[in-house]
């Protein structure tokens, strides 16, 4: 506590610890369920194939200087998830100091205004996609080293006798920040704007400004167009740059449709990053279909975490702070500010023609734009209310009204892990170890908004591999629309090749595994053969695929370094029926009836799994445990358990169940205990005797 004109009150830097409060309530109390997304597995395989120097080349064909990030980070924050979440949300933090920080330095006049840019900046709903930590770990490394840099520089104006070292650090935070991304390189050119509010304190008159701006920016404007210069004309990558200005060049090839293209592009990222993206937030959750208990955990947070907010920006105080609204310069000097920053945060994107508005991963295109949005809603929410606690109780709701959508956010990605985790240990029940050179082969992507290169890496990641392997040893393919051939046409030989940096991955269908895995649809995971050419459950284009499905591939010895790493990949789950289901399957495929059989009597133990039950998906699951009765003599078993699963639908699985047992008589011994139950099965699915 402190007192500040006779009032007491919390001391102003209690902004920090206040900042890292929220941005724990927005985006760190899901931080437990939260995994490993999208760019996040292919960065974890690098370090595992080819060790931290992998990185180098990894970033080679776009960003050759930003490796550094993960060759430093990886040794210490290791292969575990929550690691790399908590790191990236204190960056989140440290970035929204550095807001405070150098808006406080730029205006220090309207240090409560400040704050409430801040806390925009920290909860601004642009973007999406903070819990792909991993990946994005980098720009908001950037974001520290960005404000930092830049409050360093404003330092060295009102510090001079400090300023050559003030300035060194200030450049140093920026070549750094440069030798991530070209994400802020417009953030950069913001630079002349601060320098120029800074000066005017300094010097009166406009030549008189102009020369000390000039004196003041050199050095900045001399590192930024080196690197404009070198990313534009000089940089050397092995292949063709895919973030090369496609934009800039076609405003010289073709101005009037370029120029066409780039205002509607500007207009409607504009729009959107301003005012769009707070649509969701407006909706307060309402449309989401989550739990009761975790719609009251949401809310929980987020008014404990508004109303906190309210509390303690009550209790601020500043010194020589008075009631009085901001005046009509600061408020024009703001707005300026804040657009300018809106427009050149979103201009890396826009260069390179990629919108902020394209699909679901395009949101990291605003990052920049953050800043500068804060800005501008800060400046709307002063001149909106005149009073200190209007404007508090305004900060608030709008605070809890993001937590909200950001927790709803963590929650799907919270899903999204869920079935990630379910999918890959259910692949190593069914497939301890599979043949290096395997391409696996499902209907769709697997998981919303991750690709098929997701999948791909987190699978080499399942499996042990040699160090160094060029090529990798497995690769995950969606079968539509890249495989969708006509009936008559084989499945059989056709050439795969993919190359992600360098993840490259050489193979050829029936060199394979087709597998089904839709939650919505099955229980479990399925890996499927030739034998499941009846199964109604299938899509038509996997069924068409089937016979590339080579289930020799599956190996009942796992590696060396089997089970899956815990750090990755989380503890074995418990035992449930896609467990039992998995092995039983996996026995099936080596005969190996009796374990199969044994399987099937543990599970049966549990009375939810029953065929009969409503919440079975599909009875096909129970074949495998009907195979290993009927082999191991248990005919009865075998005979209930048919009946019960099909009847669940028995139109549809008619023909399945009846293939099935048609082809058990033809594998089994002759005896009066599999006529009688043969017969009570094909009378009861009404199958056609053979």
């Amino acid at each position: 506590m402190t007192e500040v004109n006779g009032k007491r009150g919390l001391a102003e830097w209690t902004v920090i610890p206040l900042l890292l409060v929220v941005c724990t309530a927005a985006f760190g109390l899901l931080l437990p369920r939260l995994g490993f997304y999208w760019d996040d597995w292919a960065k974890l395989l690098v370090s595992r194939l080819f060790g931290l120097s992998g990185y180098w080349a990894y970033y080679a064909e776009d960003r050759p200087l930003s490796g550094w990030t993960h060759i430093l980070l990886t040794p210490v924050l290791g292969a575990a998830p929550i690691a790399w979440h908590v790191f990236t949300l204190i960056m989140r933090w440290l970035a929204a100091v550095g807001v405070w920080w150098t808006l406080r330095l730029l205006w220090p006049e309207h240090r409560r205004q400040a704050v409430y840019a801040a806390l925009l900046f920290i909860i601004y709903p642009v973007f999406t996609q903070q819990p792909i930590a991993l990946t994005f770990h980098q720009q908001w490394l950037q974001y520290v080293l960005y404000f930092f840099s830049v409050a360093a520089m404003l330092l060295s104006f009102s510090h001079p006798r400090h300023g050559i070292m003030l300035t060194g650090l200030s450049l140093a935070g920026m070549v750094l920040e440069l030798s991530i991304t070209e994400y802020f390189v417009g953030l950069e050119a913001l630079r002349l704007v601060f320098i120029w509010i800074a000066v005017g304190r300094m010097t009166q008159g406009f030549r008189r400004r102009l020369l000390h701006l000039a004196r003041l920016s050199w050095l900045y404007l001399f590192v930024l167009g080196a690197y404009v210069i070198w990313r534009l004309f000089f940089i050397r990558l092995p292949g063709e740059d895919p973030y090369q200005a496609e934009m800039l060049y076609s405003l010289f090839a073709q101005p009037v449709q370029a120029l066409q293209t780039l205002v509607r592009m500007v207009g409607a990222d504009s729009l959107y990053v301003l005012v769009g993206s707070w649509g969701p937030v407006v909706s307060l959750g309402l449309d989401q279909q989550n739990s009761f208990s975790f719609t009251i955990f949401v809310w929980g947070a987020a008014i404990l975490a508004g109303v906190g907010l309210v509390f303690a920006l009550n209790r601020l105080r500043f010194f020589g702070e008075n009631e009085e609204p901001a005046g009509r310069g600061w408020m024009v000097q703001v707005l300026g500010v804040g657009l300018s920053g809106l427009l050149l945060g979103c201009l890396p994107g826009w260069i390179t023609n990629r919108p902020v508005l394209f699909d679901f991963h395009s949101n990291r295109y605003a990052m920049p734009a953050m800043f500068g949005a804060s800005l501008v809603w800060a400046a709307g929410l002063d001149w909106l209310v005149q009073r200190r606690i209007q404007k508090n109780i305004l900060a608030g709701s709008l605070v809890a009204a993001a937590t909200i959508f950001h927790l709803h956010t963590a929650g799907d990605y919270a899903s999204i892990w869920k079935d990630e985790l379910d999918f890959y240990w259910q692949l190593t029940w069914r497939a301890p170890m599979i043949e290096p050179n395997t391409a696996i082969l499902g209907q769709n992507e697997l998981f919303p908004n991750q690709g098929s290169f997701s999948t791909s890496a987190a699978i080499n990641l399942l499996y042990p591999q040699e160090r160094g392997r060029e090529r990798l040893a497995y690769w995950y393919y969606n079968l539509w629309p890249r495989f969708a051939i006509e009936p008559s046409e084989s499945p059989l030989g056709i050439p795969l090749r993919t190359q992600f940096r360098t993840l490259v991955y050489e193979g050829v269908t029936g060199e394979s595994l087709v597998i089904f895995y839709d939650p919505g649809r099955a229980n479990c995971l399925w890996v499927l053969g030739e034998d499941d050419a009846f199964n109604p459950d299938l899509p038509d284009l996997t069924r068409q695929m089937l016979a590339a499905s080579d289930l020799s591939r599956i190996h009942r010895e796992a590696g060396r370094d089997a089970p899956p790493d815990a750090r990755m990949f989380g503890q074995e789950p418990l035992h449930g029926w896609c467990y039992y289901y998995q092995k039983a399957a996996l026995a099936g495929q080596f005969e190996e009836w009796e374990t199969v059989a044994a399987l099937g009597d543990e599970a049966r133990r549990n009375p939810e799994y029953y065929p009969k039950n409503p919440w079975f998906k599909t009875p096909h699951e129970w074949i495998p445990f009907i195979q290993g009765y009927a082999h191991t003599g248990r005919w009865q078993e075998a005979q209930e358990i048919t009946i019960q699963a099909a009847n669940i639908y028995q139109a549809k699985y008619r023909h399945e169940f009846c293939t099935l047992w048609d082809n058990l008589l033809k594998a089994t011994p002759q005896s009066s205990e599999q006529e009688a139950a043969t017969q009570e099965v094909w009378s009861s699915l009404n199958c056609r005797q053979r």
